[in-house]
């Protein structure tokens, strides 16, 4: 399976880099979910809500799933994944 680069970054610090097989992301239309290769795109990121996503090679199903809470910010999809936001907490 193809993995994609995905940094999570506030204002204070880089909270995460690292490859992923999957990104879900609870944006202010809904959550969605972006995997390698996906579509480019940029959607803003509801204020309060999860980001959720799986290392690349982790296990699958919902236990290989590690989950942040983000303080609002934008997630953009190109070649890599890069969520702006102005804080983040593991959950």
């Amino acid at each position: 399976m193809s993995s994609a680069k995905l940094e999570i970054i506030t204002p204070d610090s880089m909270f995460y880099s690292g490859d992923v097989d999957i990104l879900m992301a609870d944006t202010v239309g809904g959550e969605e979910g972006y995997m390698p290769r996906h579509v480019w795109c940029c959607k803003l990121l509801k204020e309060n809500g999860k980001v959720k996503l799986r290392e690349a090679g982790g296990p699958a199903g919902p236990e290989g799933l590690k989950t942040a809470v983000v303080k609002g910010g934008y997630v953009e999809i190109r070649d890599h994944f890069v969520v702006y936001t102005e804080g983040a907490e593991w959950v």
